[in-house]
């Protein structure tokens, strides 16, 4: 956060969580799998960077951004087709390992 000019108080509102709950992730306690999607987009960076550290490639960054944006204009129905054919791609993508 800090490398990002951000404070555990500006990270605490945007997620509408105590100081102390942003304190608790940065010691040892990761936050539940939405409030970690809310904070790497805040944050912008990906889940994973903050899970394990790996690096962020931009471009990528910027394409799930876009694909957040498409969403964001899109009835909930459309969505779910979306995260179902989304979830198809990376299953045969596993199924080919």
């Amino acid at each position: 956060m800090t490398a990002r000019g951000t404070s555990q108080t500006a990270v605490a509102r945007a997620l509408s969580v105590s100081r102390f709950t942003v304190r608790r992730w940065l010691i040892s306690k990761m936050p539940d799998p939405n409030q970690m999607a809310i904070l790497a987009a805040f944050l912008d960076t990906s889940v994973s960077h903050l899970q394990n550290g790996e690096s962020v490639d931009s471009d990528h960054a910027l394409r799930c951004q876009y694909l957040h944006d498409l969403a964001t204009g899109m009835n909930a129905g459309d969505v779910e087709a979306m995260i179902r054919l989304a979830e198809s791609i990376r299953a045969t993508k596993m199924l080919q390992k």
